[in-house]
């Protein structure tokens, strides 16, 4: 419904950032939260309220140098009533391409839909590790090929325990649940995807690069056939949170 779309908005937000190193932290925390507000008064052809909360714990506990972290986030956003013609169907019958004019293409139709680049998107090497990039979403986000389509919630929890292994080699494991919700009604703790797996960093003069291998706890059938991957592997520079 948006193939192009004008976008203007107001973004504010707060960040508290304690951390002791930005690209491998081993204590403090990390709070943040933002929203912004596209608006036609604003020159926008579109309009929505989209909000971010973030939050990440680290913890270095006394012995061995074994480093927890943990995170939080959570987005939701909705979108302000769009009043846009009736879309009009294109069928191919016969080989020949002819117009499906149906009288409802009439009137106007209601949306409450982001434009795509707007909505949430989950899954992959900083989010749900057991899932390939932006793949992580329900039935109503995902399309029968399991294409991401993205959605307006969004929630994502994080727990990663880091130890020292053998001089700048780290052994992490790590367990994440996540997922795209299409509305913010339709957000549910137990509808959220478990993934656990193991990796290693190495702690590199350019910062850690990182090595994850994640899984998930469940895998389901898509609906255009077929079962999602079980495992994927990550490969990356930096800490995953």
């Amino acid at each position: 419904l948006f193939p192009q779309v004008r976008l203007s908005k107001v973004l504010g937000g707060v960040l508290r950032d304690s951390r002791d190193d930005v690209l491998d932290p081993q204590r403090g925390s990390v709070l943040g939260f933002d929203t912004s507000v596209a608006a036609k008064v604003l020159g926008s052809e579109v309009g929505f309220v989209k909000s971010f909360f973030q939050s990440f714990l680290y913890r270095r506990l006394p012995g061995r140098g074994l480093v927890l972290a943990a995170g939080a986030r959570i987005g939701a956003a909705v979108g302000f009533s769009q009043e846009v013609p009736e879309v009009l169907i294109i069928a191919d019958r016969g080989g020949m391409l002819t117009r499906a004019i149906d009288r409802a293409e009439l009137f106007d139709v209601v949306i409450r839909e982001l434009p795509a680049s707007e909505r949430f998107f989950a899954g992959g090497d900083t989010t749900v590790r057991g899932f390939s990039l932006d793949s992580l979403g329900t039935d109503d986000t995902l399309d029968p090929e399991g294409f991401p389509q993205g959605g307006n919630g969004m929630v994502i929890f994080n727990l990663e325990a880091r130890a020292p292994y053998w001089k700048n080699l780290q052994f992490v494991w790590f367990l994440d649940a996540g997922n795209v919700f299409r509305r913010v009604s339709d957000i549910r703790l137990q509808e959220l995807r478990p993934t656990s797996g193991i990796g290693f960093r190495y702690r590199s003069p350019i910062g850690p690069l990182r090595v994850d291998w994640g899984w998930k706890l469940n895998t389901r059938l898509l609906e255009g056939g077929g079962r999602e991957r079980s495992q994927v592997l990550h490969i990356s520079l930096g800490q995953a949170f």
